[in-house]
Order: C-alpha cells, then structure tokens, then sequence
C-alpha cells in the first residue's frame, strides 16, 4: 500500500475534493432572486478551496465584511492538500507528490508563516496512513517493514529534520486519525485480535506513555471543556459509556452510561463537550439528501436534538433559486452557534458556497456567501 493512496483514503478533505471537481460539472439554472437575512452575522474563519487556490477567509459578522488570504500565493498550498491540522492558532497542511510529504504553515493570530516544502521522503518500508503535528515536529504513523501491518510512530522534529521510530504493536487490523492534546498524542488502532486500544504517545520525549485497550467496544474520543480526555464506549449493547480521563495521569474521572443510538467514528470526532451538552455530527441513515449534520446530545436529560439542515437547506434554494450541498458543521462556542459550510452547483466550473449560522434551535440566523467551497472552520 502506497503513502499516497493510503494517505489520501484517510483525508477527509481529499473526498471532499473530488465531490467539488463532480459538483462544479452538475447544472442548475439560476433565477437572480435574493432573499436578504435580516440577523446578527457572527464572525468567522474558514479554509476553502477553488480548482486553483487554497484560501483563508476571515469573515467580521459585524461589519458582514471578509478578507480572504491566498495561502497557494502566500505560502504554497496546493488546493489539493491532503489533509489539514490545527494546535492552536497554526494551521497546518500536509501535500505528498513524487515521493515527498510537504508542510505549510501558518498563524492565523499573528500572520507568522512556515514552509517546509518536500521535508520528508517517503521509502519503500513505510505506508504512511496519516501525519499531525504539534508545535516542533511531526509525527507519522505507519506500518512497517513493507508487507507487514506493524504499527509505529515516526518522530521528526522540524528544526533539524532529524527522526526516530518508536514501534507500538505488531500486525494490527486497523488503524485510525490521531488526536493531540498538551503533548500527548493519541492513537486509535484495532490489534490482530481484533481489540480497541488507545496507545498515549509523549510527544515532547518519544515515548509510549501508556496503552488504553477498550476490548470490543468502538473509542470516540475528544478533549472536552476542562482538559480532559473523554472517551464515548460503544458496543453492541444498548448502552454508551461516556468515560472521562484526567489528561495528565490518565485516571479515569467519572463513567457515566448513555441512552446514544447515534454510532460515531473511531478515533477524534468533531464535537464539543461543555458541561451537559454534547455538540457533534450526527450520521443520517442512507439513502438522504445530507450526509451528517450538526446535532446536540444532552447527557443529564438524555436528549437528542438533530438540527434540520435539511429543511434550511431547501428553503434557501427555494428562495433563492439556487442548488446547494452541505460539506461540515462546526459548533463555535464563542458564538454559541453551529457553522455549516456548503458548495452551489452551477453551470460554469466556477466553485462558489458559504457558511450558514444557525442556533442550538434550529433557527437561520445567517448566511455568509463565499468565492470558494469552504472546507474546514478555523477554531
């Protein structure tokens, strides 16, 4: 299995890609109505992408003004990047081409820029699955040697360029995204037998802190809002188990069960865990017009609102006469709404969308239209 391929398999901004280049050639006729929104615009940031460019578009939802930055002009990023990461305010993107992983950076707080183009070649004894980064370095996980399914985790500081390996299990089944946090890094795998662990890897010293195995049972995780791990358990009964870790020494805090039917993805997720209220995608069953969308789970009450996208959706094509897709939600906590970003069809090769902001209520509240296909929120 190539670097490449496998990489590209587990980017989520790669299919994303693709859907963009099969969308732009899809027709709608376009009436000039317009509806204006009439509601508090909040601010935002957001990385989008045309056939051509990479963008950051900072937009202040109280002048309704945006400035958009060509981070392919500014840096370098090629519109199909692999892959994208964030620790802080520093946006990272990974490209692979010819054989060699490239990096770009940038500090979207104080307008700092790095590049580190071709920094790493890939060999023959290495699939790389998926790369991230912290502040000093980066880190891949791979199988290795070639033929094998051996995990390890390849250090490389950026200063020097200089690696190291560190071997976690041999011959796993699966290997999932990683998850960094304060100097840990987080890696979700499934071994040979076919059992979920999580092996907790010092980023600042390279070395196997500890490894969390969780049996049969699916590991969500993400860091809520005091610090901590929080592991969502799923199994194949009923009840999820919402386990929180202390992020320092690993003890388990609180486990408390869950009446959850929605099935998250193995590994990180996109949500938020602040207090009760747990913001996150939810996964509509197949066939339907969206995919996921933004919902929010209340732990004490167990209940589960799913916000109806899809009759935004419809509504604003309706008035506007226009044709849209939805690409990814993110809950903004400092606006206490959910961002949704989507992409028109047209008849041109054109590729234009916006950004939606709608309450915990499920209420419109603004849409923000944008010379490019938004794909990923800046937090």
């Amino acid at each position: 299995m190539s670097p490449n391929n496998t990489l590209q398999k587990s980017a989520y901004f790669t299919s994303i890609l693709w859907a963009i280049l099969l969308f732009a050639a899809c027709s709608k006729e376009d009436d000039n109505s317009r509806q204006e929104i009439t509601a508090i615009q909040p601010s935002f940031e957001v990385v989008g992408v045309d056939l051509e460019a990479t963008y950051q578009y900072n937009y202040d939802g109280t002048t309704e003004m945006g400035t958009v930055f060509n981070l392919t002009d500014e840096i370098g990023v090629p519109s199909e990047f692999l892959t994208i990461r964030q620790v802080g305010s520093v946006i990272s993107f990974y490209s692979f081409a010819f054989g060699d992983f490239s990096l770009y950076q940038k500090d979207v707080v104080t307008g700092a820029t790095n590049s580190f183009p071709s920094f790493y070649t890939n060999t023959p004894q290495r699939s790389i699955v998926w790369g991230t980064n912290n502040e000093e370095a980066v880190f891949f996980g791979f199988y290795n040697p070639q033929g094998t399914r051996n995990l390890a985790v390849r250090k490389l500081t950026l200063g020097d360029l200089e690696g190291a390996d560190l071997p976690l299990e041999f011959n796993i089944d699966a290997l999932y995204q990683p998850l960094y946090a304060d100097g840990r890094l987080f890696i979700t795998y499934r071994s040979n037998d076919l059992q979920y662990k999580i092996a907790v890897y010092d980023t600042d010293n390279g070395v196997l802190i500890s490894t969390l195995n969780y049996g049969t049972a699916s590991p969500s995780l993400l860091i809520d809002e005091n610090g901590n791990l929080a592991v969502l358990r799923f199994s194949d009964e009923s009840v999820t188990i919402l386990e929180r870790r202390d992020i320092d020494d690993l003890t388990v805090i609180e486990e408390i069960p869950l009446v959850f039917e929605q099935t998250l993805p193995t590994g990180p997720i996109n949500g938020n865990l602040i207090g009760a209220e747990f913001y996150y995608e939810y996964e509509y069953q197949q066939p339907f017009e969206l995919i996921n969308g933004p919902a929010v789970f209340n732990i004490d009450t167990g209940e589960n609102f799913i916000l109806d996208v899809a009759g935004i959706k419809n509504r604003l094509e309706n008035e506007q006469g226009i044709s849209i897709y939805i690409i990814a939600s993110q809950y903004d906590e400092t606006a206490d709404v959910f961002l949704v970003s989507y992409g028109k069809f047209n008849t041109t090769q054109t590729l234009e969308g916006g950004v939606l902001a709608i309450s915990k209520n499920g209420e419109l509240l603004a849409n923000a239209e944008v010379p490019f296909i938004p794909v990923y929120f800046i937090k």
